[in-house]
């Protein structure tokens, strides 16, 4: 697995470098006098390569896996600029969806996607209990102090979103900035409600019976959730024939089933992060769809009055994946809130 080679030979090559040394140091200081001076040398020359190899590592464009919080954390690396943390929303599906279609992010950062825990190829946890908000954002916390950055860039979309905000008000001095695609700030009864309500919106449809049921079941295995998505993905667009030219890249998720089942189990359907929003002065972008059932132009409001130092952005004929339905009008509001901030690569 090439991400887990990248991890295991730094901390080898770094003992094996550290051994030879010494070993080089006690052979050399019983046949020559002046050692001192080819020891400090080695010392300065090794332990400085050795540091800026495994800086390089960490951030390296490409995958990688390393063990945090008792778990292995996969991640991927693409694009270029200041270091933006992106997990997936956390109740299943992989991150290849958004590494396969976000390439207007990578213009302006490096962009980490992450499987967290218990999707993709990142490691389940302990038990479904160990899937709280308050693991999410230790996770996030985790990697950032692995890839030592002081301060990162945060990217969620949907249920990501809302796990991006929840780490930002705990660690708001560490955050730079986030970008916020179709999320909100709360999850309740009257949220549900809410949505099936929009959602019955689109009952003329002739897919609507079959997607309908589907939103409503409850999978037990990988292969039901796929299933799950695929019949549902024409309610999460303005006009679901916009969905065709993105088949394969949904297709390429893998999804599991016990993150799914660990949403609730961990309470992490309800959530109100609104009293926290305050805590955050770091620039926000909000951008939603005016179309979108799940989280609709109304929460994405409420979540732009709530964070002072936000835009927001609602995008007309465009649903849950404001960035494939509607790609110019994404890259264009993306590209003017990155030009109008006085330092974006800090």
């Amino acid at each position: 697995f090439f991400g887990s080679r990248f991890v295991t030979s730094r901390f080898v090559t770094s003992r094996f470098v550290t051994s030879r040394f010494v070993t080089s140091r006690f052979v050399t200081s019983r046949f020559v006098t002046s050692s001192w001076l080819l020891a400090w040398w080695l010392t300065m020359t090794v332990s400085g390569s050795a540091q800026s190899v495994a800086d390089y590592d960490r951030l390296a464009i490409g995958e990688h896996s390393v063990e945090l919080n008792e778990f292995k954390l996969w991640y991927k690396v693409s694009g270029d600029g200041p270091v933006c943390l992106m997990p997936t929303p956390g109740w299943g599906q992989s991150s290849d969806l958004y590494f396969r279609t976000l390439q207007s992010m990578e213009k302006y950062f490096t962009v980490v996607y992450i499987d967290s825990r218990g999707t993709g190829r990142s490691g389940r946890a302990a038990t479904l209990k160990h899937y709280t908000w308050e693991h999410l954002d230790s996770d996030l916390e985790s990697l950032r102090e692995f890839l030592r950055q002081d301060r990162v860039w945060l990217m969620g979309h949907s249920a990501g979103g809302i796990q991006v905000l929840h780490y930002a008000t705990r660690h708001p001095d560490r955050v730079s900035g986030l970008v916020l695609l179709s999320t909100q700030a709360v999850l309740n009864d009257q949220t549900e409600q809410e949505v099936m309500q929009r959602m019955t919106s689109r009952a003329n449809q002739p897919w609507y019976r079959e997607a309908s049921r589907a939103f409503q079941s409850h999978p037990r295995t990988d292969d039901e959730m796929a299933s799950m998505f695929q019949t549902t993905l024409p309610l999460y667009w303005r006009d679901h024939r916009n969905a065709d030219a993105f088949r394969a890249d949904f297709a390429a998720m893998s999804p599991s089933a016990t993150a799914l089942a660990a949403v609730r189990e961990s309470r992490r359907h309800r959530v109100d992060l609104r009293p926290l929003l305050k805590r955050l002065s770091a620039p926000v972008l909000i951008i939603s769809g005016k179309d979108d059932f799940i989280c609709c132009p109304a929460s994405a409001q409420a979540l732009h009055r709530g964070l002072p130092t936000s835009k927001l952005v609602l995008i007309d004929q465009c649903g849950h994946f404001p960035w494939m339905e509607q790609p110019q009008t994404f890259r264009s509001n993306l590209g003017r809130f990155i030009a109008s901030l006085k330092e974006p690569t800090r």
